[in-house]
């Protein structure tokens, strides 16, 4: 009779009452965890990425007011968090990597291009993620941070040891972007530019790549001049441009600056040997000739927002590679001019 008599007053049976709190996490994790109240399992993350579980309600009981985390299934305790039972939301963040919870972490963003090579990344030597056909690699990372701590991030070749880029990571690179262009001639991480003389012009920084694989023709070595001409893009008439510029064919960068053009016209142009109106291939196939196009072949174009044969006041870094273009009367001959296989401004710091 006490007891109930107690209770008509409005008095509690126990010293606290129990309260519900919510609990939300942020973060990531490569390893499955469990969050652990009171002995007892109260969520955990989710799939095949370990997700975090949407924010939950908990009852608080009398006893330990604090959340465990733990490795799915296994009993070591990796860090405990307070729960404070006069509050109802509790946000923590959990940033689990190789054993350790962190304070914090980061978005690291990675927007990379490795031609034909694969990439591994690692922070403080543990893969963390990788490209193993390589191409284009832009993907964010999480890097877990204690505050005031530094890690290291490494970018080597898939399954190789030697470093290609390494960065010291710390709070301030928050989303910073690791950018840089990789091919079998080397790395670039940024250019300097020079700046347009005429700024209606267009400068273009090539890498020429003077070999055609599997084609009809065979490179016969030295440095080479591209000669260019206008052709009307309704008459298809080529006109002279009167323009030559050396370029190396060792893998180095040459620049040359293109001359504003009326826009009903458009660049096209030969490859010939370096100071001369020879072509620079012959023909492996003794059916075919190989003979300089004069303007009538060949189109130099870019990729910006879309298809552009000339960019006022742009300034391009180009890969630019031999295309065999078939014709004549009997169609026997082959015509060599170039093509912008690819551009890297994206992918590389470009430095003034």
């Amino acid at each position: 009779m006490a007891f109930f008599y107690g209770c008509q007053k409005g008095e509690l049976y126990y010293d606290s009452e129990p309260h519900v709190v919510q609990i939300a996490f942020k973060g990531s994790t490569a390893t499955a965890l469990e969050f652990v109240y009171n002995g007892r399992v109260v969520d955990s993350t989710r799939g095949q990425f370990h997700s975090f579980p949407n924010a939950f309600q908990m009852l608080i009981e009398e006893g330990e007011q604090k959340l465990h985390v733990r490795e799915k299934g296994k009993t070591d305790i990796l860090r405990t968090y307070d729960i404070d039972p006069k509050g109802f939301t509790h946000e923590f963040g959990i940033f689990y990597d190789n054993g350790e919870i962190y304070d914090a972490g980061i978005t690291y963003n990675l927007m990379v291009f490795a031609a034909d090579i694969g990439l591994d990344f690692y922070v403080d030597d543990k893969l963390v993620y990788q490209n193993p056909y390589g191409g284009a690699t832009m993907n964010p990372l999480t890097i877990a941070l204690n505050k005031g701590q530094e890690r290291k991030l490494t970018v080597t070749r898939k399954d190789e040891q030697e470093v290609l880029v390494s960065r010291t990571i710390t709070e301030a690179d928050a989303d910073k972007t690791l950018k840089f262009y990789l091919d079998a001639y080397g790395l670039i991480e940024r250019m300097k530019l020079p700046p347009l003389k005429d700024p209606k012009g267009m400068t273009v920084m090539l890498r020429f790549l003077p070999d055609v694989p599997f084609g009809q023709t065979t490179f016969l070595g030295g440095d080479v001049d591209l000669v260019f001409y206008t052709r009307d893009k309704a008459t298809e008439a080529v006109s002279d441009a009167h323009l030559r510029f050396t370029v190396p064919t060792d893998g180095s960068f040459g620049t040359l600056e293109l001359p504003a053009i009326d826009d009903s016209k458009f660049y096209t142009f030969d490859i010939f040997r370096k100071g001369t109106n020879q072509v620079a291939y012959q023909s492996i196939n003794g059916s075919y000739t190989v003979s300089p196009g004069l303007g009538k072949y060949g189109i130099f174009y870019f990729l910006t927002d879309g298809l552009s044969f000339f960019v006022p006041g742009e300034r391009l870094i180009c890969i630019v590679s031999p295309l065999e273009e078939m014709g004549g009367e009997n169609f026997d001959q082959i015509f060599m001019t170039p093509q912008t296989t690819f551009q890297i401004n994206d992918w590389i710091e470009l430095v003034e």
